[in-house]
């Protein structure tokens, strides 16, 4: 009995490796798993040594987690059969280029993860998704960052709430335009030896900012903790300022940040995103009562039609039907006299 069973093992796996060496069964099918996760279709190509993105997976896949692989490249093609995709972990890999049109398909995208990869650059059209709101691209060595991001067309479309670029050798806060949405900004473990406060006016709903482990300069460091303190932000995760430094040494920087004009600019794009909101509301609103409105009419002018119909029809049943008179078929009768009825008997 036992070596029937021992030679069954020994077939199986032979017919196994052969499916796989033909490609009739592939290792990503063998080992990708799906499921759902909050409602969303998940499929989970964790640690499975690949070297690109799958291309047998479902399409209506919305969250893909293909970390802590080996992809060295992101291809233009690599996420065309994947629209539906809202959360992509790519973290872990070994991601050193990124061919333009990689992200463009994925337009529902809401949240990426480049973190840990050899990446120089973030790859620009990130910047471009109407939905993307989280972006991790730290433990990235960005010294290509600042010469890419002078191409870039600003105010950015993507509307990011959560920017984590920490241990990406920054030397400045890179400038992204107006962030009227951002309201967390990891920049920790940068050296930040150009840091200009100015930057910070861009992020007027900035509430937690991470600069431990810097290079800030004492100065630096009482300018960003007095304009937390004039935007009711959290000065959790900065450095704490060993010196007090006069005013004269180093001035206060609301002339700069929440007094420039750059700070209002994004006050009133934060303003007329709101008002669109709410007209955009008050229209649908609006569209669905005449919607209501017009289906009520509908159905009561249906109603009124039907009860009418049925007012005639029941009118012509109850009507006395009429034959013509024999008196009608006489040779004599006059041309200009009329025709005679007789009304029928029941």
């Amino acid at each position: 009995m036992d070596l029937r069973y021992l030679l069954l093992n020994i077939v199986f796996i032979s017919v196994v490796n052969a499916m796989l060496a033909f490609g009739i069964a592939s290792q990503d099918e063998r080992r990708c798993s799906v499921g759902r996760i909050e409602k969303l279709m998940r499929i989970r190509c964790y640690n499975m040594d690949l070297k690109e993105v799958p291309q047998n997976m479902k399409t209506s896949v919305e969250v893909l987690d293909l970390s802590y692989n080996r992809i060295r490249k992101l291809r233009s093609g690599s996420f065309q059969r994947y629209t539906d995709i809202k959360f992509l972990m790519l973290y872990e890999n070994m991601i050193l280029s990124v061919e333009p049109g990689t992200f463009a398909p994925l337009t529902s995208l809401q949240e990426v993860d480049l973190s840990n990869n050899g990446l120089t650059t973030i790859p620009m059209e990130l910047f471009s998704l109407p939905r993307l709101r989280n972006l991790y691209i730290d433990s990235n060595d960005l010294w290509q960052l600042h010469q890419d991001i002078e191409t870039l067309e600003r105010p950015i479309r993507a509307p990011l709430e959560y920017l984590n670029m920490a241990n990406c050798e920054l030397h400045d806060i890179p400038d992204l335009g107006i962030l009227p949405n951002l309201w967390q900004l990891n920049v920790s473990t940068n050296p930040l030896t150009n840091f200009h406060i100015e930057k910070l006016a861009n992020m007027c709903h900035l509430r937690v900012i991470d600069l431990m482990r810097t290079q800030i300069n004492s100065c630096d460091c009482q300018q960003v903790t007095n304009h937390l303190m004039a935007i009711g932000a959290n000065p959790k995760f900065v450095p704490v300022c060993m010196d007090s430094l006069d005013s004269s040494a180093c001035p206060l920087p609301y002339n700069r940040t929440v007094n420039s004009e750059t700070f209002r600019s994004c006050l009133d794009s934060v303003e007329l995103a709101e008002t669109r909101s709410l007209w955009l509301f008050a229209a649908g609103c609006f569209g669905g009562v005449i919607l209501v409105l017009l289906v009520f009419w509908y159905c009561i002018h249906r109603w009124r039609k039907r009860r009418a119909n049925r007012r005639l029809s029941q009118s012509i049943q109850n009507r006395k039907h009429f034959v013509i008179s024999p008196r009608n078929a006489i040779n004599n009768r006059l041309e200009d006299e009329p025709l005679h009825c007789d009304t029928a008997s029941a």
